[in-house]
């Protein structure tokens, strides 16, 4: 019988999603490994995208939209469900994830904060209007039995009341009627006007207290994913095991420890970021892995839990008692792994919660002596620069290890089953190091003996988890948001003469853009009814209708752009239609 290896790969980062048992025959293991590796290609290929931050803030019409879930605090839209105008006014319902989600924090109208009255209306000024609020605004957080949005039903005989969408958070608003000089003005994207909301997203369970709330630990997030219907769909037993739930507490714990900022402090790993219910699990789970470096690591009560960095000095050593022999030992530089800098995408939420680069990793030296040799990566469910960087410098250490090597050893090796970190003390190659664990395979003899394991290793010293903030954290992106201002400007009171008639003839000045026109009207001081003044295109100067003889009349003029979107009008000037002095 020939041997059989079996082969625990270890989870880090997005290199694997999981722990994963390996049985492979030496006898045809080309040909399985052929086989699995064009499947592999293939599934990575025609794998549904990740979705970006940014692109769950778009609001699309789309036949059959993928559903997405959220952790952590995210801005977020989705996609129309519904939309219908009627007498003016548009209606539009947007899903904007599966729920429950835990709060909304804020209110986007495509680029600006507002806020909601008692009667869930826009109270921000652009959105105002002498007969009332023009913009409403309500949402539902996706309860297991949501209420109806009745407004909608009120006018909409086929939206019922068993259109509750339950289970699911969304948005309604309805675009109230405005004239049609002042729409550009209230809503320049019509009925795309883009609505986004800041979300505290799905309640998770939190390992230590067993309170299900919002909570963007990171091991409280991975956790959820792993059980929840809309994740994995692992048993929870899997993650309930004694030793399994003792390593999720001390995961959590972990990821829960202060960790100084130049600004002052936050927790050690934190996820936000969303999902697509399409996308493949071990994607997902990778990129949560890699945002916190963590590992999943089977216990030997059969259960399933996680390992999250932290530098400690290894409980087990391998010496000569146990190392049986030794390949590929030596200092290594892989051609297809080193480098020097470290580039590195994350969640920045002074970026309107989108991917922006963080401060590169940078080895001066060695670039100086091999010229730079950069890696991008993404860790773009960690949402503060803090966070990304100390990941860059961990894989940076993890990019230039000062030695590598695979030993196999006998049964007592087993001492290193599931443990990050090993000491190796090898005398005979002068080998007193520690080492961080890279695979862990069980060697199985003829008969189905196990017979020892083989590791593979690679150094990790304890530099490469220390932190000074001030030297290290490194600058994040500057967030330079610029002010546009798009009013409309006002003009100056027109110069007014009046002419034989009586006629008054009004002069101004050219609208000071291309894309504005001039307005004019007049009335009796004793009026309010206002006459509108013809104003050809370009010209400097308009007459009006015949006037009342040595009647006093106020002339007012204002710009309009080319989508009809009118600015205030100027204040008045004053004539006495007299037209003999």
């Amino acid at each position: 019988m020939e041997g059989i290896v079996f082969s625990s790969l270890v989870a880090s980062g997005s290199a694997l999603a999981g722990s994963a048992f390996a049985i492979a025959a030496i006898t045809g293991a080309v040909s399985i490994g052929l086989s699995v590796g064009l499947s592999y290609l293939a599934a990575s290929i025609f794998a549904p995208k990740a979705p970006k931050p940014e692109d769950v803030q778009q609001s699309v019409r789309q036949p059959a939209a993928p559903r997405v879930r959220h952790y952590g605090r995210v801005k977020v839209s989705g996609p129309w469900v519904f939309a219908e105008a009627k007498a003016g006014a548009f209606y539009k319902v947007l899903v904007i994830g599966q729920g429950p989600i835990d709060a909304i924090e804020e209110y986007w109208v495509d680029d600006t904060l507002v806020t909601l009255d008692s009667n869930r209306d826009v109270t921000h000024p652009t959105w105002q209007s002498g007969w009332g609020p023009l913009l409403h605004i309500e949402t539902r957080l996706g309860a297991g039995t949501e209420a109806f949005y009745s407004p909608l039903a009120g006018e909409f005989p086929n939206w019922t009341s068993a259109h509750r969408g339950n289970g699911v958070a969304s948005l309604f608003a309805v675009q109230r009627p405005v004239e049609a000089e002042f729409y550009g003005g209230c809503f320049p994207n019509g009925i795309n006007t883009n609505y986004r909301l800041v979300i505290r997203g799905a309640k998770v369970k939190n390992p230590v207290t067993g309170v299900t709330a919002w909570n963007d630990n990171a091991a409280a997030v991975i956790r959820d994913y792993i059980v929840h219907r809309d994740g994995m769909r692992l048993p929870e037993t899997i993650v309930s095991t004694p030793l399994a739930q003792a390593g999720w507490v001390e995961a959590y714990n972990r990821a829960a420890a202060s960790i100084a900022t130049k600004a002052g402090s936050e927790p050690r790993y934190r996820l936000w970021g969303s999902y697509t219910l399409e996308e493949r699990p071990a994607d997902v789970l990778g990129r949560m892995m890699a945002s916190c470096d963590g590992r999943l690591v089977p216990t030997a009560d059969g259960g399933l839990t996680l390992d999250i960095g932290e530098w400690q000095e290894p409980t087990v050593t391998l010496g000569t008692d146990t190392i049986v022999g030794l390949s590929e030992v030596g200092p290594s530089r892989d051609i297809l792994t080193t480098a020097n800098t470290i580039r590195a995408k994350y969640l920045d939420p002074n970026q309107d919660y989108q991917g922006a680069d963080a401060d590169p990793w940078v080895d001066a030296a060695d670039v100086s002596e091999r010229g730079e040799i950069a890696t991008d990566m993404e860790f773009i469910m960690a949402p503060s620069h803090s966070q990304a960087r100390r990941l860059m410098k961990l894989a940076s250490f993890r990019a230039n290890p000062s030695l590598v090597g695979q030993f196999q050893c006998n049964l007592g090796g087993l001492a290193a089953f599931g443990e990050r970190f090993v000491r190796i003390s090898y005398p005979d190659f002068g080998i007193n190091s520690v080492f961080e664990v890279q695979d862990f395979r069980f060697n199985i003899g003829e008969g189905g003996i196990l017979q020892g394991v083989t590791i593979q290793v690679q150094s990790m010293p304890s530099a490469a988890y220390t932190w000074d903030a001030a030297q290290e954290q490194g600058d994040a992106p500057v967030y330079d948001e610029t002010e546009v201002d798009n009013t409309v400007p006002v003009p100056v009171a027109p110069t007014v003469d009046i002419l034989a008639g009586p006629i008054a003839r009004l002069s101004f000045s050219p609208a000071p853009a291309v894309i504005l026109s001039v307005e004019a009207r007049y009335k009796l001081t004793s009026s309010s009814t206002w006459n509108s003044i013809t104003v050809t295109k370009g010209a400097t100067t308009a007459d009006s209708s015949t006037l009342v003889e040595d009647e006093e009349y106020e002339f007012q003029l204002r710009y309009v752009t080319e989508k009809g979107r009118a600015g205030d009008w100027s204040v008045s000037a004053v004539a006495l239609a007299d037209s003999v002095p």
